[in-house]
């Protein structure tokens, strides 16, 4: 993993990554997938709330297009490349970046501002198909689904979780 601290708004972050990157360490005949996880300010500015719109913006495509291209510069292909946002894992401006070998064939990009969204839509649906199946009782869905909740941070309601005076 490679890890630097700056914004994916940054005019030269494709500059600042390919200096923390030894290109010469990766094989030029092999595809890649790229993880990338930074700290996205629209977040910090706005506790997780489900009624907030985390939206995907022309910024984390021209970070996307700036670090494909400086990947392709040095002759290492990028099939798949997933830029997800979170607060909670990262420091102010720590972008982490993984890349892996690559099983897809085709070229896509998965933006998800909220890193903490993604896994709690992903997690509700595996909830939904078990409640679905009879697998588990409407309680323990309940159940299941505020745990989730509390331990991604998302809150419902900011009323419901502030203190009494």
């Amino acid at each position: 993993m490679y890890k630097l601290y700056s914004k994916i708004t940054e005019p030269n972050i494709a500059e600042m990554i390919e200096k923390k990157i030894k290109f010469d360490i990766l094989d030029k005949n092999t595809s890649y997938t790229i993880h990338t996880e930074f700290y996205n300010f629209d977040l910090a500015e706005d506790l997780l709330n489900n009624d907030a719109a985390y939206e995907i913006k022309r910024e984390h495509y021209l970070f996307i297009k700036n670090v494909r291209n400086m990947f392709e510069k040095n002759g290492i292909t990028i099939n798949e490349f997933y830029l997800m946002g979170t607060i909670v894992d990262l420091e102010e401006n720590e972008i982490n970046i993984s890349l892996l070998k690559s099983n897809e064939e085709k070229k896509k990009n998965i933006v998800w501002p909220s890193k903490e969204i993604f896994l709690f839509e992903d997690r509700k649906r595996k909830l939904d198909l078990l409640l679905f199946n009879n697998q588990i009782t409407e309680e323990d869905y309940e159940f299941n689904l505020e745990f989730l909740k509390d331990e991604l941070n998302i809150l419902e309601n900011d009323d419901e979780h502030k203190y009494l005076n």
